[in-house]
């Protein structure tokens, strides 16, 4: 005899896995390695656990196999049905739940959980205050407040409190009694295929971390290393990551992808992008291009304009929720105290992007630092960021040697995991929240998106009253440049040095001033001859050193404003240091003589091409435009131009001013000369950088500029591989990084070309030249081998150089470049537990797998997105869009209403076009698939593009269905005999503020027939059913109209559909709660996991500063100095605040994994009609 069912006869149809999960909502810790019935006996000794709950956790099949268990039969797909027939089993009565309508009495005030419609919206009720107390006779009545969230997806999560009884035509809604209405008429397959796949699209989900939804959404081509960040940003409980990679891989696309995917899934809704000064427009335009994204840019300019449109006491930050601002602007009170007051203690759904991050760590200003110090930025940040809920940080260059320095920004970024003065032991803590892969890595797992390096040295020797050039290690002959009958650059290098033996003390600031000759001599006899003349004036002088004059001294002092430092500034600052130091010089008579020598020389030769310009000029003549050369074009060569382009980088003003005029002057006469030479330089405003990375980066059939001269205010930031795959270096930084920087402009992601040249160079008869082509070499293998570890190696090089050139600095640089001390601990901590080879091509693999598993779930296809906005075009009244071949379409003429969306599609706008006349210009032809070059002048269409957004609101909106689409479509199919129905419900699991945690499509397919009977309308009855769902993506694509459908067959079917849509209801309902239990379970499981994560995570940070505070304080000494002092100082305060982190520690265990597990509790689950489709078989008529 079978026995009733009983609490452990329900467990044992339970896999062992699914034991362990249910052991984790009791808290009750089984494990697998024991049997299934111990695993039962110790769950059934909770005494929370009973037979209710035990049936409310199984799912469908393993109902099924209970009934079986005791002898009940299994049919039916309804979760109810059979949970019913256990529980009359034991003689209990049945139990109603689900989505099926049931009859309620009237109610006129909606109580929390409710679903209700306002202002023809639908909003999720969270709370319901009553009136304080009845009127009195006579008196005012009070009325209920009823606080809402919003749940259409156009307007999800947005907030509204209203006073129900003066809302006019405010009612309780019950969605899933609606149904699809009276159905007027049929919609053409193509319609309904839109709607239906603007459903799939914007479909989110919690419950599986493995599944990418951002990366369809945006507009860039997808390659899979660039997955990884967003991969583990998923994998954490809040998206706390560190996103390391190399120079130009791509880390704004990285970090875009990550926000982007936060937004969608509703975790994020504020957001803030702190960065240097020069990158803060470019950050702004590729989020608005390749993500959709709209940000402020806070400034001047945006306060002064929000005030005068809402008044001067507005809080700017409250009038947007997502911003950019540079860090100068960040450090001052005026522009950062609103915003701590906007955002309080803590904002919930906050995102801090930090690019350039390790602008933020501690710095040591010491070479032989013992412990690195808090600089101004890092206090602002450690201010600004534990604001915000989630964080990401950005660097190429995240370790700086110290220790102390990377725990304290990995502390800001993630405190709960790191402490600052807690070093950085165990791989396993940094794994999981930094992504770190150089160029060199991931050529060596076979990426190919990166082009290949080529650093060309460039000999210049005179010999016989001539200038040759040759390219090192190349079997080209020397190319004849020019005659000179002196080399003035060398005799100005040889007379330097001498004076320098002579004159140069050797220590003291007045050393500074023969070093900054040497320096600017190496640059150009235009910038050494103006340094050299100051030195003059002054050095005659015995006089003591005098203050910096007020203009020096006010750059020294003055923050960097939002343009950056310019380069007048800057050399205002080091023209008033060479003024002060040389009045503290009393040179001899041979010296004196030296140095009129010197004056004469270089004023003589200031304005004249050195054997670098001449080289510049050979190299021009080759590969852009035949004519060029000194004093003018020559009129007897082709004055045209070819399309290739070059970037010319220098160190100093006076060089790039030199260089701009030698070269305009060489190229007058050629074919639009005057357009062919753009500048670069430090000081510029956002308009105008704007404008030459525009201008620079356009293809070169539509802007003449070939030639772009630089200061190193280009070197960070400045996206410039658009169609320029060539650079010259005309001198040397001494500062190694610099060059690595410059290079970077052209080898990054997205350089169409497959090789980039980077040139330099070289004077095998001047002294200091060996000396600087070690500096290179040594460069290229530390990019190689060292990565980010170069940049201890680089500030060792440079700290080197900055002593001088002289004859033994070579082997001074011999010795640097051993990673030392600091490098060996950037290596342990940094490199070693993030660098792995096989670890990196597992993640890479891995989030490879989740592309394609995420492919096949959204359904994503460029080709159904067009026909997407086709039929969005159609719906607003146009024609669709005309192909111009090669999947590139033109939009058609759009209503004037448009224009503020077409304004996206519209070539960037001149800087000295009007708005008006810009806007008369037609938009851009359009694609669906990533141009192969950026700025190439076409729109990408995306899903995230404001006018596909605009077009796919419409099928999202609530009412689209009833103004444009009946919902009900007939598609000719011809894989099949029988007319078969497909009908389409949707399911939304919301959590707390109507967070969407999950959202799906239900489907239910049967056949039709049309004289009813048996059969008719029984939900997957055949196998066939279960294809024809599988095909239907097919069969729309092949069948889009309803041609071949007849009137009377349209009209059968659209008398018919209500009730076939009402028949099949049930079964729509019996699959939604089968996925209701499926994803609830799963959604509360991963709040359970993330949960015990954290309070790991916070008891290993315990344990880590106990162990740090007991050894920290005997592991260094310091000295008397005041550098020393402060370092000490330091020491102590991050000793303290380890205390106080162990004291606050206690609290959070408490709170935060509690707060994170109720995260993904689902608080209402909601279904609603979506559509019903018929497949009607070419073979009938």
């Amino acid at each position: 005899m079978v026995q009733p069912p009983k609490t452990a006869s329900l467990l044992d149809a339970l896999t062992k896995d699914r034991l362990v999960e249910l052991g984790r909502v009791f808290d009750v810790a089984l494990t697998k390695k024991v049997t299934k019935e111990q695993q039962i006996a110790t769950l059934l000794g909770t005494s929370a656990l009973d037979f209710e709950r035990a049936l409310g956790f199984l799912r469908r099949d393993e109902l099924r196999a209970a009934c079986r268990a005791h002898g009940l039969t299994d049919e039916g797909r309804a979760r109810q049905l059979l949970a019913d027939r256990l529980r009359g089993a034991r003689g209990e009565q049945r139990k109603t739940t689900g989505f099926v309508p049931v009859k309620r009495r009237p109610r006129f005030v909606p109580e929390p959980g409710d679903i209700v419609q306002v202002r023809h919206r639908q909003w999720l009720v969270e709370a319901v205050v009553p009136p304080p107390a009845p009127p009195e006779p006579g008196g005012i009545e009070h009325n209920t407040l009823v606080k809402l969230v919003c749940l259409d997806d156009d307007n999800q999560g947005r907030g509204l409190s209203v006073l129900w009884e003066l809302e006019l035509g405010a009612r309780i809604l019950q969605p899933e009694s609606e149904g699809l209405g009276a159905v007027q008429r049929i919609d053409p397959p193509r319609f309904f295929a839109a709607y239906l796949h603007a459903l799939k699209w914007h479909s989110v989900s919690a419950t599986d971390r493995r599944l990418f939804q951002s990366p369809f959404r945006a507009g860039i081509k997808l390659m899979n290393h660039q997955l990884t960040p967003l991969m583990k940003a998923l994998d954490l409980p809040r998206a706390n990551l560190f996103i390391a990679d190399d120079v130009g891989l791509g880390k704004t696309i990285e970090a875009g992808l990550v926000l982007s995917e936060l937004l969608l899934r509703q975790r994020v809704e504020t957001v803030l992008i702190v960065c240097p000064a020069s990158i803060v427009l470019q950050w702004r335009d590729e989020m608005e291009r390749r993500f959709g994204l709209h940000f402020e840019v806070y400034n001047r300019a945006f306060i002064a304009r929000r005030r005068q449109e809402r008044g001067f006491g507005v809080n700017p930050w409250t009038t947007h929720n997502r911003f950019i601002i540079s860090y100068p602007l960040l450090r001052r009170p005026e522009y950062r105290d609103p915003l701590l007051a906007h955002i309080g203690d803590r904002l919930a759904k906050s995102l801090l992007i930090l690019d350039e991050a390790h602008s933020a760590a501690p710095a040591s200003n010491h070479e032989d630092a013992k412990y690195a110090t808090d600089s101004r930025v890092t206090r602002v940040v450690r201010d600004v960021a534990p604001r915000f809920e989630n964080r990401l940080f950005l660097s190429a260059t995240p370790h700086n040697g110290h220790s102390n320095s990377f725990s304290t920004l990995l502390e800001i970024l993630d405190p709960q995991r790191f402490t600052r003065g807690v070093p950085v032991e165990d791989a396993s803590q940094l794994r999981p929240v930094m992504v770190r892969r150089l160029k060199s890595d991931l050529l060596a797992l076979d990426v190919k998106e990166f082009p290949e390096r080529q650093v060309l040295q460039i000999d210049l020797a005179h010999r016989d009253g001539v200038w040759t050039a040759q390219t090192e290690r190349s079997d080209e002959q020397p190319r004849v440049l020019g005659e000179a009958e002196s080399a003035h650059e060398l005799e100005l290098a040889r007379l330097l040095g001498e004076y320098s033996s002579i004159a140069a003390p050797k220590r003291g600031r007045a050393r500074l001033v023969f070093i900054n000759l040497q320096k600017r001599l190496l640059s150009s006899v235009e910038a050494f001859h103006r340094t050299l003349t100051l030195h003059a004036r002054n050095v005659s002088f015995d006089d003591a050193p005098v203050e910096p004059s007020p203009q020096g001294a006010l750059a020294l002092e003055e923050d960097d404003d939002e343009y950056g430092v310019d380069d007048e500034q800057a050399d205002a600052i080091a023209t008033d240091a060479i003024a002060s130091a040389s009045r503290e010089l009393a040179p001899d008579a041979r010296a004196k003589q030296l140095l009129e020598q010197m004056l004469r020389l270089a004023a003589q030769h200031r304005g004249s091409a050195d054997a670098k310009a001449l080289a510049l000029l050979d190299w021009i003549r080759q590969n852009q435009c035949a004519t060029a050369r000194l004093g003018g074009a020559n009129p007897d060569a082709d004055g045209s131009w070819s399309d290739r382009r070059v970037i010319i980088f220098t160190e100093y003003g006076d060089t790039k001013r030199y260089l701009a005029q030698l070269l305009r002057n060489a190229i007058d006469g050629s074919q639009l000369a005057d357009q062919r030479i753009m500048q670069f330089h430090g000081g510029m405003s956002d308009e105008q950088r704007e404008h030459v990375q525009r201008a620079f980066n356009s293809p070169p059939e539509l802007h003449p500029v070939r030639i772009l001269v630089a200061t190193d205010a280009a070197r960070e930031g400045v996206n410039l591989q658009g169609h320029c795959a060539d650079l010259f270096h005309y001198d040397i930084p001494w500062n190694p990084a610099r060059m690595e920087q410059r290079n970077g402009r052209i080898d990054r992601t997205l350089q169409p070309e497959a090789t980039v040249r980077c040139m330099y160079f070289f004077y095998p008869q001047r002294a200091e030249d060996p000396v600087l082509r070690k500096v290179v070499d040594k460069v290229e293998v530390i990019r190689r081998e060292l990565g980010s570890l170069g940049e201890v190696v680089f500030e060792r090089l440079g700290e080197l150089l900055e002593l001088g050139i002289d004859a033994k600095t070579a082997e001074a640089i011999d010795a640097a470049d051993q990673l030392g001390l600091f490098g060996e601990v950037a290596k342990q901590e940094l490199e070693a537990p993030s660098r792995q080879s096989e670890t990196l091509a597992r993640e890479i693999e891995r989030a490879g797998e989740i592309l394609n598993g995420s492919r096949e779930l959204v359904e994503f296809d460029a080709s159904l997105l067009r026909d997407a906005v086709d039929v969005g075009l159609e719906l607003c009244g146009t024609p669709p869009l005309s192909e111009l071949g090669g999947g590139v379409y033109q939009l058609p003429e759009m209503p004037d209403s448009w224009q503020p969306t077409l304004d996206a599609l519209r070539p960037p706008r001149a800087r000295d076009e009007s708005f008006w006349d810009w806007r008369k210009r037609p938009p851009m032809p359009v694609v669906f698939t990533p141009p192969a070059r950026i700025n190439a002048q076409l729109s990408h269409l995306h899903l995230q593009h404001p006018l596909v957004r605009r077009l796919m609101s419409r099928f999202l909106s609530q009412g689209f269905s009833a103004h444009d689409l009946s919902r009900v479509t007939i598609v000719r199919n011809s894989h099949d005999s029988l007319v078969r129905v497909i009908a389409f419900g949707r399911l939304s699991l919301f959590g707390r503020g109507a967070t969407r945690l999950h959202d799906t499509l239900i489907s239910v397919a049967a056949r039709w027939l049309d004289a009813g009977g048996a059969g008719h309308l029984a939900p997957f009855g055949e196998a066939a059913d279960r294809k024809a769902l599988e095909q239907l993506e097919q069969i729309l694509r092949e069948s889009p109209t309803l041609e071949g459908v007849s009137e009377a067959v349209q009209k059968k079917i659209a008398g018919r559909a209500a009730d076939d849509f009402a028949r099949l209801w049930k079964a729509i309902d019996a699959e939604a709660d089968e996925e209701r239990v499926r994803a609830s379970q799963e959604l509360e499981q991963r709040g359970i996991e993330e949960a015990a994560a954290l309070k790991d995570i916070l008891e290993r940070q315990q344990r880590a500063i106990e162990a740090a505070t007991r050894g920290q304080a005997r592991q260094l000494t310091f000295g008397e100095s005041e550098i020393e002092r402060a370092q000490q100082r330091q020491l102590e305060r991050d000793l303290e605040h380890m205390q106080q982190r162990l004291a606050q520690i206690g609290g959070e265990l408490e709170r935060e994994p509690e707060q994170l597990r109720t995260l993904y509790e689902v608080v209402l689950s909601r279904l609603e009609p979506v559509g019903m489709v018929y497949l009607w078989p070419t073979t009938r008529g």
